[in-house]
């Protein structure tokens, strides 16, 4: 089937906005919709294929799939397997290990499921998951395993009307599912197929009715109003924003409108100009490739940051997948005399072999936890000793009892009362989330005759409204009540957060305190404030950046670990601690700093004797936490008065 020239130039902008997003381009936030994008040309091209099979009676699923097979797989085997290679010599242990188990969910089209299933408090920053893009290619994978059999069947018992009803129902109701998913599984509206199907749905209406502007007056405004509105979403829509949901249909209708226009529109003309088209034809390849590069461009050298370096790299992309294209792609595609350079046996053995090399390696990789032994001793034996604190800090947090996390969320409230402390009173009530977890976890290990209370949970600070917390809001409803039932048994209260949710993102991607968050924060904590009761807030700690299994495999040995982040740059933790302190030497609550008790002279990265400080970019191991709140407890007197009894 022979595309529309202005389909190959829809697809050229919609990876072009992909990478522009991913390269960190400030002026489209929102690039990330040229996958929504994608999603519409692919229903209406596939749809539009089988009604052609249908219409003439040829319609094969075995052709089908075999077509699927040669335009998706060769290059998805060879874009995983460079992906691996490259990580062997770049990837920490931890980061390998998850990158062979996404190499064989993409293998078997479940990678979205993958992600959704790892998404949480903990999961990995996308920048350190170089396959991360795959679910978007599963997500296709499975609309065309479902799609052929559904269109043949409604094909088959409904009128053409009839069919359209039964189209269009399905993408309102995927819609409408999406957005009131949002609320309560986001990421589930975001990763699984059956809340992006009416993406897929918009472009199988057009498809299917044959719908296309009649006039050179309409086509050019829908051309252009279609345009519009994906640059307009692309240019304003904020990362943070609710997704997909209602404003996952905006740019679908961008979409949908400009191939509504048809080609002769105007807009549409000057998307099929050569060069635009040129990238279309090579967008599969370009968007295989761009999210490996811009991970492992930001392993090697960091994000780009000057122009020099945004341009640089997407040039560095678009080469990259012009060569895919041309070596890949188009040597499995070309025909010579009516025949395929490779047959359909021969793609079907190759694609079989390279499946199961992929797997196998995949699997390897992921049974020796990412290959440690890469690594001098004393570096991968850090490796094993990360792997595992993260166990003992959450066995030390009640990750699966005390905290309240996704994990515990069945049992908590059945278990809150054994959770309590069986000392003597005055307590103390640590509150916050899962730093101040980490806070309790220290506490409690350093001064074991203290009754400490631990009202903690996973992304539960105060700084937002609860009606943007639902997780955490009937924790808090529970916390608040508890205190104030117990106030008399109640000595101290300890509050502590992230420094994340205190700051903003301003123009040129800089971080600023958040000051609305501040202030909200503040009201909010006065409601949980006890006549009488010393309330301390103990300050957010240094975000590192790269997380510290990055940093143990940049390090020589301990000593270059220890000094790892001397020359980091903390300016904005330190500009929110400075805000902080500012902020509430004026209320009654005692503001204490984490960051110049234990960034002096600089972060730390090990314990002083060499056990790991972090597990990730600030959550303490047990062994960092009892350090680390023994160090501030000694530098704050309010705290000495607390823990010296």
């Amino acid at each position: 089937m022979q595309y529309r020239a202005d389909i190959d130039g829809l697809r050229a902008v919609a990876v072009l906005l992909i990478v522009f997003f991913h390269v960190r381009l400030s002026n489209v936030p929102g690039g990330f919709i040229g996958v929504d994008v994608f999603f519409v040309i692919s229903g209406f091209l596939i749809t539009k294929l089988i009604l052609r099979g249908v219409a003439q009676d040829s319609f094969s699923f075995k052709d089908f799939y075999w077509r699927r097979l040669r335009r998706l797989g060769p290059a998805l085997f060879v874009t995983i397997a460079i992906t691996l290679l490259a990580g062997w010599f770049i990837l920490p242990p931890t980061l390998y290990q998850s990158t062979a188990q996404a190499a064989l969910a993409t293998i078997f089209s479940v990678s979205n499921i993958l992600f959704w299933l790892q998404t949480g408090y903990f999961d990995v920053a996308a920048a350190y998951k170089p396959l991360l893009h795959t679910w978007s290619l599963s997500v296709e994978e499975q609309f065309y395993l479902i799609w052929p059999a559904s269109l043949l069947l409604g094909a088959k018992y409904l009128t053409r009307s009839g069919l359209l009803i039964a189209i269009t129902a399905a993408s309102l109701l995927s819609l409408g599912l999406s957005q009131m998913l949002l609320t309560e599984n986001a990421s589930a509206s975001f990763f699984l197929t059956p809340f992006r199907v009416f993406a897929f749905g918009s472009g199988a209406i057009l498809a299917l009715t044959g719908w296309e502007a009649r006039n050179v007056v309409m086509a050019n405004i829908a051309s252009l109003s279609g345009l519009l509105i994906i640059f307009y979403v692309a240019g304003t829509l904020q990362e943070s924003a609710p997704f997909p949901g209602l404003n996952g249909a905006i740019p679908v209708l961008g979409a949908a409108l400009m191939i509504y226009a048809g080609p002769s529109a105007v807009m549409n003309r000057a998307i099929a100009l050569a060069p635009i088209r040129y990238i279309g034809q090579i967008s599969y390849s370009v968007y295989l490739l761009h999210w490996p590069l811009v991970v492992y461009h930001i392993f090697l050298f960091g994000q780009a940051q000057t122009t020099l370096q945004v341009l640089g790299l997407i040039v560095v992309i678009l080469v990259a997948g012009a060569l895919m294209y041309h070596s890949v792609e188009m040597y499995f595609r070309r025909k010579r005399e009516g025949k395929f350079n490779i047959g359909y046996p021969a793609l079907g053995w190759t694609s079989l072999a390279a499946a199961t090399v992929i797997s196998a390696v995949s699997w390897q990789i992921y049974a020796e936890r990412g290959y440690p032994a890469r690594y001098a001793p004393e570096i991968g034996a850090l490796f094993t000793a990360l792997n595992s604190a993260v166990e003992e800090r959450a066995e030390a947090t009640g990750e699966f009892n005390c905290n309240a996390t996704t994990n515990s969320q069945d049992v908590y409230f059945d278990v809150f009362a054994d959770c309590l402390p069986k000392g003597s009173d005055p307590l103390v009530v640590v509150l916050g989330d899962s730093h101040a977890a980490d806070i309790y976890m220290g506490l409690h290990a350093a001064y074991p005759g203290q009754s400490i209370v631990q009202l903690t949970g996973n992304g539960c600070n105060l700084a937002q409204p609860s009606n943007q917390k639902v997780f955490c809001a009937p924790y808090f409803a529970l916390w608040q009540a508890w205190m104030t039932e117990n106030a008399a048994r109640i000595g101290t209260v300890i509050y502590s957060q992230s420094g994340g949710s205190l700051v903003a993102r301003g123009t040129g991607g800089i971080e600023r305190p958040n000051m609305a968050q501040i202030i909200r924060l503040a009201e909010t904590l006065e409601q949980f404030q006890i006549p009488n009761v010393p309330f301390i807030f103990w300050g957010p700690r240094p975000r590192l950046q790269p997380n510290i299994d990055i940093a143990i495999a940049g390090s020589a040995d301990l000593s270059a670990l220890r000094t790892y982040y001397a020359e980091a740059d903390f300016s904005t933790d330190v500009a929110l601690d400075r805000q902080l302190a500012g902020y509430f030497s004026d209320l009654q609550v005692k503001y204490i700093s984490s960051i110049d008790v234990l960034c002096a002279p600089h972060c730390p990265t090990l314990t002083n004797d060499n056990q790991l400080f972090v597990v990730d970019y600030g959550h303490w191991t047990p062994a960092g936490a009892v350090q680390a709140v023994q160090q501030i407890v000694a530098g704050a007197p309010a705290l000495q008065n607390v823990f010296a009894r």
